[in-house]
């Protein structure tokens, strides 16, 4: 008999323990601190991490309204010793927890939040009643799945589960505390439950949510938070079509009824019509307009339909449907459907330049018209942001259709698009100002090419004609002399471009040893290690498949000619990571452009019979396998390395020159 007694004393106890928070709450004054006036926190550092801090600072994480804020205070020294601070608090806030540290407070040089188990209090009301949320909170500040947040930043591993019955304590006590009103905190009171409750659980929640649908009143809100929780946490049909129906009949035009629309919609199907039938009886039932009237966060769904409406509409090639949508559609929407369907038609030829010209005439004209309406505000913290995002995309659009007007020679149009880009748009893309002049050329406008080369210039996007222009333009008016050509070209460049020019070359200098090789040219010969010596060698990986590195061709063939005469300098272009019959794509690829280049041929890796031997004994240096690449080789060591392409042939020279007058100069 005295054995069961101890026995049942010992599952008291347990129980008694169970049902006791991990956290200190010894660091708060009054023990049970009110609402109404300011808690005080006061901190012992004696015998640990920060006991010999010159500044302490508090991190307090308040729950308020049913979500977690945080705070960080400095606190002050007493003449008792400990460090102090007073927190603010509100009528709502419930539940507050501190930790202290020392130094940056995401990065501190020193914290204490008592070994993960934290310090921590409920608040109470002026009457000493627990406040709404007190109990939600104390097992959302141990369990942070709970509620999530900004809690989870409290601590530095993830705390361990707590124990089932002190969860369902908690949670009767804060559905009859405030169970009236759990829908305003549904997803964490359902969290709790789920942890508390086990497999237990979704006959509750059933049965929570059928007994919430006999209400009478319930707003489009609580209806939107229940067929949620039904259809993604329950996955339960038939509780989730009487949701469903409620809504249907109470708000058939609210927001929750638009979202389950939307969720009907047939985007991914492949068929077109089925697609395009699904999206027109949405935007039928829910017109764009209407959401305008009234916005929620629902905007998503709108750019979504348009995008997958305009994407299908320009597929089956109803191209006036897909030009009557920028009727209706914001910036950033009509930026997405002239990026995705008006653009890669063009670069891809997938449709015939005249109707593509039509269509994209259209819209563009209203897509302008919209720049200005903050369509992108949400995207971005600031709006210079979102601003400078508008002007990047609007340059881009401008840019296929200046493009499609030079090559169906509508040179007056271009003309006057042109003059839409913004200051950067005008002269930052080599490629725009190679289409630019072509465009001055057939309107016979000599005087405006030369202001045109030399901004140009200024901004140091040139292709190779547009040198040979710009020299032929000099020579002119110099009599053919030209001995003061390059002073004149190098003071066309501005200082900012020539500064950032030298910070970029600065920042990729390396020190790696160049691999053993022997690789193959494209009259079939061999070159080795031997044959670099004593030369400034510049090596671009690049292979027919990569869009880039073919755009980055005229810049590397500047380079070529610009050191042809130099016999320090070599350049080879090293084709890798290609399949198939390697070597004569590449060969017939680059004499077919008009290229001269010295082509090299990577060798076929033994062990894996890719094409990649060397290049893929420079990863460790790159960093990636990403191409193009370029490197400079000096004495058998690998001394620059740079990746990707700006867009501009004459930068690409500018730096690659750079580099290698500082290795030629080198003692």
């Amino acid at each position: 008999m005295k054995k069961l007694n101890i026995f049942l004393v010992l599952l008291f106890v347990q129980a008694v323990l169970h049902a006791q928070p991990r956290f200190d709450s010894s660091v708060f004054k009054p023990a049970r601190p009110k609402t109404t006036e300011p808690v005080e926190v006061l901190y012992n550092a004696k015998d640990k991490d920060l006991e010999f801090s010159d500044e302490v600072h508090a991190a307090c994480f308040l729950f308020e309204d049913f979500a977690w804020k945080r705070i960080n205070l400095p606190m002050q020294k007493n003449s008792a010793g400990l460090w102090t601070v007073a927190v603010s608090v509100k009528p709502t806030t419930a539940f507050i927890a501190a930790r202290f540290y020392q130094g940056d407070a995401d990065h501190p040089d020193m914290l204490d939040n008592n070994q993960d188990l934290g310090y921590a209090v409920a608040l109470c009301d002026e009457k000493g009643r627990a406040v709404p949320g007190a109990y939600l909170s104390e097992a959302a500040f141990q369990q942070p799945t709970i509620a999530g947040g900004g809690i989870f930043a409290y601590y530095n591993n993830q705390p361990t589960a707590l124990p089932a019955d002190y969860l369902k304590a908690l949670a009767e006590k804060e559905f009859t505390l405030s169970g009236q009103h759990y829908l305003r905190y549904f997803q964490p009171f359902m969290n709790l439950q789920k942890l508390a409750l086990g497999d237990a659980f979704p006959a509750f929640a059933r049965k929570l949510i059928t007994d919430e649908l006999k209400q009478k009143n319930l707003t489009d809100e609580v209806l939107n938070q229940l067929y949620s929780f039904a259809s993604a946490r329950l996955q339960d049909k038939e509780l989730t079509r009487s949701i469903e129906q409620r809504v249907n009949t109470d708000f058939p035009g609210g927001a929750t009824a638009r979202f389950i629309a939307y969720s009907k919609t047939m985007g991914g199907s492949p068929d077109n019509a089925e697609v395009i039938t699904s999206y027109e009886n949405f935007l039928k039932r829910f017109p764009v307009q209407q959401w305008r009237e009234r916005p929620n966060s629902q905007g998503f769904i709108y750019y979504a339909v348009y995008r997958g409406l305009g994407a299908a509409y320009f597929e089956s090639r109803q191209l006036d449907k897909f030009a009557k949508l920028y009727d209706d559609i914001d910036f950033r929407t009509g930026n997405e459907l002239m990026r995705w369907n008006i653009m890669r038609a063009y670069m891809f030829k997938m449709i015939g330049k005249d109707s593509l010209y039509q269509v994209s005439e259209a819209i563009l004209p209203k897509l302008i018209a919209r720049r200005n309406d903050n369509s992108y505000k949400d995207d971005f913290d600031r709006q210079t942001q979102a601003d400078s995002n508008v002007m990047k995309n609007l340059d881009d659009r401008l840019f296929t259709h200046i493009s499609l007007l030079k090559d169906l020679k509508k040179y007056t149009e271009a003309r006057k698009y042109f003059l839409l880009l913004s200051e950067d748009g005008k002269y930052n893309n080599a490629e725009l100002n190679e289409i630019n002049l072509q465009v001055l050329e057939g309107l016979g406008d000599d005087k405006q090419i030369l202001p045109l080369l030399e901004m140009s210039a200024r901004y140091n996007a040139m292709t190779p004609r547009m040198f040979d222009k710009l020299k032929a333009i000099y020579l002119k008016e110099h009599a053919g002399n030209d001995s003061g050509y390059q002073t004149y070209l190098a003071g066309l460049k501005s200082n900012e471009e020539k500064a950032a020019m030298q910070a970029y070359v600065d920042h990729n200098w390396v020190n790696h040893p160049m691999p053993d090789f022997r690789l193959e040219t494209a009259d079939g010969l061999f070159i080795t290690p031997a044959d670099w010596k004593d030369k400034i060698v510049v090596v671009d990986f690049w292979a027919t498949w990569c869009r880039p590195c073919i755009m980055a061709f005229p810049g590397m063939q500047l380079l070529v000619d610009k050191y042809a005469q130099d016999k320090q300098v070599a350049v080879y272009m090293l084709g890798t990571m290609q399949t198939g019959n390697y070597k004569d794509k590449s060969v017939n690829y680059v004499r077919g452009e008009g290229f001269r280049f010295n082509l090299l041929h990577d060798s076929v890796n033994p062990k894996t019979n890719e094409q990649d031997l060397v290049f893929r004994q420079l990863i460790p240096l790159f960093g990636d396998s990403s191409i193009p690449r370029k490197i400079i080789v000096k004495n058998g060591r690998v001394r620059y390395c740079s990746g990707g392409y700006s867009g501009s042939p004459s930068k690409l020279m500018d730096e690659l020159s750079l580099a290698i007058e500082i290795l030629k100069n080198e003692k």
